[in-house]
């Protein structure tokens, strides 16, 4: 059975009888309830009590008192109440007051197949609404957990190794939690001190060695200005990750060993000074490289069509409707291709060039189109 309690302070209320409590605004709250708390019940000013959670809604809000409606009765005891007690349908609620229908009780005797016909789904459910029959589980709202720790000392501490020790015996207790609800770390909050540090990681995990490994190379590189004295560790949760590894797929880099060995190259060189390939949306080759160190390359959709002058296959004079003059330094060529499957795959020739007044281009040669492009230019 359900209870339903109708007041300024519902939620607090239905919080004393039960803690599965579904809040269906401000002043209505739903829950199940047992035959022994039906007594604290019939004290409120405002409730009620059915075997579906609608019903139990419709009679807390519009009767007064304490309101019981046994199984099987729910259709007769609602029905008394006007066609506005259920939840605000103008276009429906126009249609019943053109049928005459104005109350609960004539809209129950109606019949289902020409109701469904009629008003279609909406309808249908109003209809079940009026006979008390709309059954649906109880959808309470469930406080989010929180994965954290929390330690303050009556000596602070000054060496690394303790503090490591300590973060540790956090990432067991929390990781357990973890697993025991099919979750996984998404990111790490550590607060030494007064000093936060966010740690996001690329991928969800709840290996405990790595985890600990990330946090020491992040205090190691960033280490506390003061000995710490408190300590507050927390564990953002998300869904673990699922990996199929293909029975013909060569072996890759373990993510978590590829991880740390970049967390050292950070700590050594600085985290600005360490990029990754992008991946871009596109079939295009070359389009997911990084481009080198301190410039930014930009791609010109669709490639420029250009003329370029050779010698003895190398270019050195270029003219296109964005550029011209004379090449005065030139790279290349790399030859790629964008269609593996055709016999002559190897369709492209790159080079990156620079012209005389110090701009920086990619150029290539499509020899199945027997034509140059411009691919783009480095800013």
């Amino acid at each position: 059975m359900y209870a339903c309690i109708h007041a300024p302070d519902a939620g607090a209320l239905a919080e004393a009888f039960s803690p599965w409590v579904e809040k269906i605004d401000e002043q209505t709250a739903v829950f199940s309830i047992t035959r022994r708390q039906i007594e604290g019940l019939a004290r409120l000013p405002q409730a009620a009590i059915a075997s579906t959670i609608d019903a139990a809604i419709l009679a807390a809000r519009n009767f007064p008192g304490f309101t019981m409606l046994e199984p099987g009765q729910e259709a007769g005891r609602l029905g008394t109440l006007p066609i506005d007690a259920l939840p605000p349908d103008p276009e429906i609620f126009r249609t019943l007051d053109l049928w005459g229908i104005r109350s609960l009780a004539g809209l129950a005797d109606l019949p289902e197949k020409g109701i469904a016909e009629r008003l279609g789904p909406r309808g249908l459910r109003l209809l079940q609404l009026a006979r008390g029959a709309l059954d649906r589980p109880l959808n309470p709202a469930i406080p989010a957990t929180t994965y954290q720790e929390f330690i303050e000392f009556d000596h602070p501490l000054e060496l690394l190794e303790p503090l490591l020790f300590l973060i540790g015996r956090f990432l067991n207790d929390l990781c357990a939690r973890l697993d025991a609800q099919s979750l996984a770390a998404g990111a790490l909050h550590l607060t030494l001190n007064r000093q936060d540090r966010m740690l996001r990681l690329p991928f969800p995990t709840r290996d405990v060695k790595f985890l600990l490994k990330l946090v020491q190379h992040d205090i190691e590189t960033h280490p506390p200005d003061e000995p710490v004295e408190r300590i507050r560790f927390a564990i953002l949760p998300t869904e673990p990750r699922r990996v199929q590894h293909g029975l013909f797929c060569p072996a890759a880099p373990e993510p978590e060993k590829l991880e740390l060995t970049l967390g050292k190259i950070r700590g050594i060189v600085g985290a600005e000074n360490v990029v990754h390939p992008r991946l871009l949306n596109t079939y295009r080759p070359g389009a997911g490289l990084v481009p080198p160190a301190g410039l930014g390359f930009r791609y010109f959709r669709p490639p420029i069509a250009a003329r370029v002058e050779t010698e003895t296959g190398v270019p050195k004079r270029l003219w296109a409707r964005v550029c011209r003059g004379d090449i005065v330094k030139i790279a290349g060529p790399w030859r790629t291709s964008g269609d593996w499957w055709r016999p002559d795959s190897w369709n492209r020739d790159e080079w990156d060039l620079a012209l005389s007044d110090g701009a920086l281009y990619r150029i290539y040669r499509d020899h199945l189109m027997k034509q140059w492009f411009i691919e783009g230019a480095y800013d």
